[in-house]
């Protein structure tokens, strides 16, 4: 009997709930239906403007309230979102550097590939080229002499010509002294102990001898008084030697250019000043010209 009761009870129970519902879903429509039919002057509309008028204050005072939490909020994602951002930004930076670096680091190789390959092939005749890297030279002697990573086991020899392909032509650099396996010694021709057979052109092809001073600036001597000279003028080896000999460069390299002349009344030589195309200083890499001809081993014997 008892849980009959509670059966029907509950039974009742839900039944009084669907009609409230009801009840309330109807009289919702009914209301919604008589305000939206009314005109403004109602009283549906009325009850409406009371309300709010009661209700507005309260909410002003709410959304003051509010405020602080609203602006904490917005606070707090906009910082997220700062970092965010600037973690982004930071991993965009690391990646730009580290092309910047590739870049360069492949310009770098590009330099060095032109240096190597942009000797003239003219004046090369007679010759075959070997790469080859200073890896040793004094730091108390820049202008004088290094050592570079070939030697008689890739074909080098004494007196082969040491260039590099700086340059529309390339530019002399030096001669091996002292070749031997695995390595060789280059004198500079900014070496005080080297000296060049040159001729200055546009000047009658004024033939003279081409040697440094101890700070590595280089000097025409024997340039007579009466050859024109103008600055720029490009120097370049005469293929012969200060002896009037043959030379062991061959005729045609690029050296460098006039900037600076002149000679005193009672002298019977101009005093030239020459810049070099090329300043050993700063060579990592250069280019070893060996002997390949009947002439050009010939030089290189002389």
């Amino acid at each position: 009997m008892g849980t009959q009761t509670k059966t029907s009870l509950a039974k009742r129970r839900i039944a009084l709930r669907r009609v409230v519902l009801a009840s309330l879903v109807v009289a919702c429509l009914g209301l919604f239906t008589v305000y939206f039919r009314e005109a403004e002057t109602g009283s549906l509309h009325g009850v409406q403007a009371g309300v709010g008028g009661v209700v507005a204050p309260l909410e002003s005072i709410t959304d003051r309230a509010v405020q602080p939490f609203r602006d904490g909020w917005r606070w707090m994602t906009d910082l997220v979102d700062a970092r965010d951002r600037a973690e982004r930004l930071e991993e965009e930076n690391a990646e730009l550097r580290a092309a910047l670096v590739e870049d360069a680091s492949r310009e770098e190789e590009l330099v060095r590939l032109r240096e190597v390959t942009g000797f003239s092939d003219e004046i090369a005749t007679g010759y075959r080229r070997v790469a080859a890297r200073i890896h040793g030279r004094s730091p108390l002697n820049l202008y004088g002499r290094a050592r570079l990573s070939v030697g008689t086991d890739d074909g080098v020899v004494n007196n082969s010509i040491v260039v590099t392909g700086a340059g529309e032509r390339g530019a002399l650099v030096g001669y091996v002294i002292r070749a031997q396996s695995g390595s060789s010694v280059v004198s500079f021709i900014t070496d005080p102990r080297t000296g060049v057979g040159v001729r200055v052109q546009g000047s009658k092809n004024a033939p003279a001898i081409l040697s440094a001073t101890y700070e590595g600036k280089l000097e025409l001597k024997n340039v007579p008084r009466d050859y024109p000279l103008e600055d720029g003028a490009a120097v370049e080896t005469s293929g012969f030697s200060p002896p009037g000999l043959p030379s062991i460069y061959p005729s045609g390299i690029p050296v460098g250019q006039v900037y600076q002349y002149g000679r005193l009344e009672a002298d019977v030589y101009q005093r030239v000043q020459v810049r070099p195309f090329v300043d050993v200083r700063s060579l990592s890499e250069v280019i070893v010209l060996t002997p390949q001809s009947e002439e050009a081993r010939r030089r290189a014997a002389g």
